[in-house]
């Protein structure tokens, strides 16, 4: 609905701007879409005399115009060629600003100065027609400003109307709703004209489909001067509100449809044949239309007609054959109700939307009637010289009266979360249009007939909270009596996200499906379960590892020109295995009936694990002026894993994505629960990350237990005693075993202990290899070398137990 500030202006006071009526109607009324502009928007228009019009002496298609703007002549170059000495027009000013033109300036045009222009209607926003130069009469004083007679300026509110509220069709209602926002009073034309005219009786009224018609009234108006427009100001209104005025009749009909919300259908009554019969549809009936179109109804249709042919389909559109035009000079005015779903199915066969049909479709207000079908006659009898009938005739058998709906003022405010007090629930209802009456402790509410969407104690509760003001609610969070929070898996899966976030890794969330090449690119020997019905045919295989995944993830980064990165996955993977029972399963199926003893998983055939997911690529974080570049690599993951896995064991890995010798398996109390090492470089090429170093990692959810919280540990204030120990291994035992064993055995000042240096070579035997340990102690005192050189013998013992292992040299 567009609504012109200037005509809502004759209905309701206000001082607010058009941004501050957005936001007053976006926060207790409907979406306001936009603002729009027409006309003047800053400046000065006048009214100006031709003196003198002829061709412009250098352009073919320019005219010249002396032109009279009180007191003062001036050049104008135009070019419209309908302007004549006399004719009186209206002239902007230079420096005024004009609407889809800009700032209109003194300039010279093909070496003539033209001072200011003289304005089109669809320049002042009157009309789209640009054919010509609007010409004024003589009403219309020369030297004036043109403001003192119309608005030369307009702005529009272009306002999303909900289907539930019909009522704001017509500026009426928009009124009227501003009107209770503002809570202040608003007003609407008082109509009164003088009947003299031929009598409507003239004609009959026959109403065959009743239940699809519940109201129709008809009017006359006779005696109408024939040819005219309609006055400035009402096709200026009528243009702003986004209809295109057409003639005095139809634009009083359409004025008064953009006014009160009801359409409204005038007949020539020269061309309506005895009455007006209001019907379905004969089967396969032809209608010619306003818009030229030929239509085929059908029997579920509603047609006006007379006694011989359909004139219109009621609510939609009118026919040629008893169409308003420059020669009508007795009009019928039709002004109805008519079932909304009907015109929209109507509509929706016919593929014709209309502004009527629009209006007719949400419900209207058979009350409305009266006054609309008033309304428009004293119009025409105003401007085109019409006489009104004295008659009327109407058909509306049962008539719609408001109804009543009680309120509980602990309800509403139980419901609002705020209190509401009786005063102020009369004063919103009232502005609204109720009636309101104490009852019972309670209010009761008489509900106006143009309010169909209220009919129901909540529905009036809603009404006292938007206009109340919504914000005014109390920002309180609501009690519950049941135990809240998060379970301690729930916390520890949080932690884990945060920590890896805190290490400078990007979570992904990723489909848990892919393409059938993950298992023959990852060289997995297992097939994963298929899905019958995928998204794509990149998506129909479920997931054997969250890998895969982040690898496309990464080269997609690359694609986009992105030197590396870190991500993590939290997800499930889906495991395939076999069903022993399939009659149990089919059971467990159909009503969830599971045997004892066995697990969900070998009666659906899938086991769905949580797992998480690292991968690191490229340039993980770029170097700074004083921190070298942080690059993926295998002992770049595997300190990630130390991180959340504390008490993780690593053994060498042999997956076929992993990189031999760069790679292991993750072990926690001896059981394998992931894998991590660099990606196989045939592997990375496979996904389009040749080039880069890739490393990942994957874990079973269970196993990774951050502990983010740093823990003190005492130190000692004595130094420490470093010792070397250097021994002779064979050449296959596993230096990391060695370790182990080491850092296993109960010592009380063995602090320390690391590789550096690992020989094969002349000074060794063959087979065999040395491997040298930096050994560090410490304790709560000064060390002597007795007790230093007791713990290194201990540790060179295990050494030889375990491992054969001989001091070197000795």
């Amino acid at each position: 609905m567009r609504v012109p500030l200037s005509w809502l202006r004759e209905y309701v006071d206000f001082e607010q701007t058009p941004e501050e009526l957005v936001g007053l109607f976006s926060m207790h009324s409907q979406e306001v879409e936009g603002i729009d502009r027409l006309g003047v928007l800053d400046g000065e228009v006048v009214v100006g005399e031709v003196q003198e019009f002829g061709r412009h002496p250098n352009a073919d298609r320019l005219f010249v115009a002396r032109v009279d703007i009180g007191g003062r002549e001036v050049q104008i170059v135009a070019g419209a060629g309908n302007p004549y000495p006399g004719a009186r027009v209206p002239v902007v000013l230079p420096g005024s600003t004009l609407a889809g033109v800009g700032k209109i300036r003194k300039t010279r045009l093909r070496g003539l100065e033209s001072y200011g222009m003289m304005m089109s209607e669809r320049e002042l926003g009157i009309s789209p027609d640009h054919e010509g130069i609007l010409l004024l009469d003589g009403g219309y004083e020369v030297g004036r400003s043109l403001s003192d007679y119309l608005p030369v300026g307009e702005t529009v509110l272009d306002i999303d109307v909900m289907p539930n509220r019909p009522d704001l069709w017509g500026m009426i209602g928009v009124a009227r709703e501003l009107a209770a926002i503002l809570r202040t009073d608003f007003r609407i034309p008082e109509v009164s004209f003088e009947t003299a005219g031929n009598p409507t009786a003239d004609y009959g009224l026959r109403v065959e489909a009743e239940d699809l018609c519940p109201r129709y009234d008809l009017r006359r108006v006779s005696n109408i001067v024939p040819g005219l427009r309609a006055p400035l100001p009402m096709r200026r209104r009528i243009y702003a509100a986004g209809m295109r005025p057409i003639n005095a009749v139809v634009d009083a009909t359409n004025y008064v449809m953009l006014e009160t919300g009801q359409p409204i259908h005038a007949f020539d009554a020269m061309k309506v044949r005895e009455g007006i019969v209001v019907r379905r549809a004969r089967e396969g009936e032809r209608i010619t239309l306003l818009d030229g179109s030929v239509r085929i109804l059908d029997s579920e249709m509603l047609v006006i007609a007379d006694e011989e042919r359909a004139l219109v389909i009621a609510g939609i559109m009118g026919a040629e054959d008893a169409e308003v035009d420059e020669g009508t000079s007795d009009v019928l005015i039709e002004v109805a109700t008519f079932e909304g779903r009907n015109i929209l199915k109507t509509s929706a066969r016919l593929g014709l939307r209309t502004d009527a049909s629009g209006r007719f479709e949400r419900g209207l207000d058979p009350n409305m009637v009266d006054y609309a079908l008033e309304r428009v006659v004293g119009l025409l009898v105003e401007h085109p010289g019409g006489r009104a009938a004295p008659d009327r005739l109407s058909h509306y058998p049962d008539p719609v009266r408001p109804w009543r709906v009680g309120l509980r003022l602990e309800r509403a405010g139980l419901l609002l979360g705020m209190p509401v007090r009786e005063e102020e629930a009369q004063e919103v209802l009232g502005a609204l249009g109720c009636e309101v009456d104490r009852k019972d402790g309670g209010l009761e509410v008489t509900v106006p007939t143009f309010r169909r969407d209220l009919h129901r104690e909540a529905d009036l509760i809603e009404e006292l909270g938007r206009l109340m003001g919504l914000d005014k609610v109390p920002e309180e969070l609501p009690a519950t009596a049941l135990p809240g929070g998060l379970t301690g898996s729930q916390r520890r899966v949080r932690l884990l996200r945060r920590l890896l976030a805190d290490l400078g890794l990007s979570e992904a969330m990723l489909y848990p499906f892919g393409p059938p090449r993950w298992v023959d690119d990852l060289g997995f020997e297992e097939r994963p379960l298929r899905i019958r019905n995928p998204l794509s045919a990149e998506g129909s295989d479920l997931r054997l590892s969250l890998l895969p995944g982040l690898l496309d993830a990464a080269a997609r980064n690359r694609a986009f020109g992105a030197s590396g990165g870190g991500f993590f996955e939290v997800g499930h993977v889906f495991l395939p295995v076999p069903v022993a029972d399939r009659e149990a399963a089919r059971r467990f199926r159909e009503a969830g009936e599971r045997p004892e003893g066995v697990e969900e998983a070998a009666l659906t055939g899938v086991r769905e694990e949580p797992r998480l997911g690292v991968l690191l690529a490229g340039v993980v974080r770029p170097g700074g002026w004083n921190v070298p570049p942080f690059r993926a690599g295998f002992f770049e993951a595997k300190g990630l894993v130390e991180r959340i896995v504390p008490d993780a064991a690593f053994e060498p890995a042999d997956e076929p994505f992993l990189h031999p010798g760069r790679s292991a398996r993750v072990l926690t109390g001896g059981r394998q629960v992931g894998w991590v090492g660099e990606i196989h470089p045939e592997v990375a090429e496979r996904f389009e990350l040749e080039g880069w170093p890739v490393a990942a990692l994957e874990l079973e959810l269970e196993a990774c237990r951050p502990d983010p919280e740093p823990r003190f540990e005492p130190f000692f204030n004595v130094p420490a005693v470093n010792r070397d120990l250097a021994v002779v291994v064979d050449d296959a035992t596993p230096v990391g075993e060695m370790l182990e064993s080491m850092r296993a055995l109960e010592s009380s000042l063995l602090v320390g202990v690391r590789v550096f240096d690992v020989y094969t070579g002349e000074q060794v035997p063959e087979g065999k290899k040395s491997v040298a340990f930096s050994l560090t102690f410490q304790a709560d005192r000064t060390l002597t070398d007795e007790e230093v050189d007791a713990e290194v013998a201990r540790i060179a013992g295990r050494l030889r137990e375990r491992f054969g292992a001989e001091l070197r040299g000795g």
